[in-house]
């Protein structure tokens, strides 16, 4: 008699058993998500838009959600830190498709303590449809110079499927970043695209502050599928007169050896910069101005002298221009006489 190994019996007798997942089988939370994905469709550019997913603990005891990760574009919103076992919890995520255009999906990821799925991934998806066109799309503003004279950013707007387009108003973020629109005329239009066209003003005033411009002005129109489109503001304001470096730290300095320390003096104004005097705080200091580019650029000089009195010094130099907005540039100085 033929006899059947031991090993093969045991494997038989295990195929033939269910299998059994390990929360089911020993007990515990179970979470379950029946629509992972959801598809919102077809989107207008600049719509918030929300999803909210449904998770279901199969298990019978509490299914907590310890974090939620959503990816970049995508913010979760709230969702439920503890499911009871039979309940069912929520995640709502929202996707800023403000800078998004065509399909994408957005992914959010749910830890929780399921010790047979200890992560769920949900995804958001949309095909983002801009309904509004603008031409260029944005504000930019590179060779600003602050206190010197307005500049204008002009766009066109327009709708390929919406005769009828009007502006029903705009939002600007700052007082010196200023909106205005009115209809295009027949020299302005895209000759492509019918119904009515818009032509809207960004300027960015001279009383700007220096510094980077980065925000956005706001158009809200009629358009039944996108009722509003962002209009991106960027740049960076200059002063008038620039001094590279702001100021100087000589150091340690020996009166004895031939030294001399020199700063970059920039103007960016439309009027020509005069450098028209200079005074200096610290004694014994010698400053003297070299043209590089008349009316542009200039380069300070400092010489130390033996009649500095030793020890540490702290003083400034004052440059008075030809320009009434900007009638004195003044320069920190400090070091030490050896």
């Amino acid at each position: 008699m033929k006899r059947t190994p031991l090993t093969a019996i045991l494997t038989l007798l295990l195929a033939a058993l269910p299998v059994v997942p390990a929360a089911a089988a020993d007990g515990g939370p179970s979470a379950k998500v029946d629509a992972p994905v959801i598809d919102k469709g077809e989107v207008p550019v600049g719509e918030l838009v929300e999803a909210v997913f449904q998770i279901e603990n199969t298990g019978d005891q509490p299914l907590e959600i310890t974090d939620v990760r959503p990816a970049c574009g995508c913010t979760v919103a709230e969702y439920d830190k503890e499911i009871a076992p039979g309940a069912t919890g929520t995640v709502t995520a929202h996707v800023d498709t403000t800078n998004i255009v065509g399909p994408n999906a957005k992914a959010v990821t749910v830890f929780t303590n399921d010790p047979a799925s200890p992560r769920v991934q949900l995804t958001v998806k949309s095909v983002v449809k801009p309904f509004l066109g603008m031409t260029p799309g944005y504000a930019r503003f590179t060779t600003f110079v602050h206190d010197d004279r307005d500049q204008t950013s002009s766009q066109l707007l327009v709708a390929p499927d919406f005769e009828d387009l009007k502006i029903t108003g705009v939002e600007s973020p700052e007082p010196y970043i200023q909106v205005s629109y009115r209809e295009a005329r027949d020299t302005e239009r895209d000759d492509s695209v019918p119904g009515k066209q818009w032509r809207i003003d960004v300027t960015l005033s001279k009383d700007a502050p220096v510094g980077p411009v980065a925000d956005h002005v706001k158009v809200s129109t009629n358009h039944p599928q996108q009722k509003q489109i962002e209009i991106p503001v960027s740049g960076f304001v200059r002063p008038m007169v620039a001094v590279t470096p702001p100021a100087v730290n000589f150091g340690k300095i020996d009166t004895a050896q031939d030294q001399k320390w020199g700063i970059l003096v920039r103007n960016f104004g439309s009027t020509p910069l005069e450098i028209e005097n200079v005074e200096s705080s610290v004694n014994g200091l010698e400053v003297e101005v070299e043209p590089i580019e008349e009316g542009q650029q200039y380069k300070l000089v400092f010489t130390p002298t033996a009649e500095m009195t030793k020890g540490p010094f702290h003083g400034s130099v004052e440059l008075r221009t030809n320009l009434p907005q900007q009638p004195t540039v003044t320069v920190k100085l400090t070091g030490e006489i050896l």
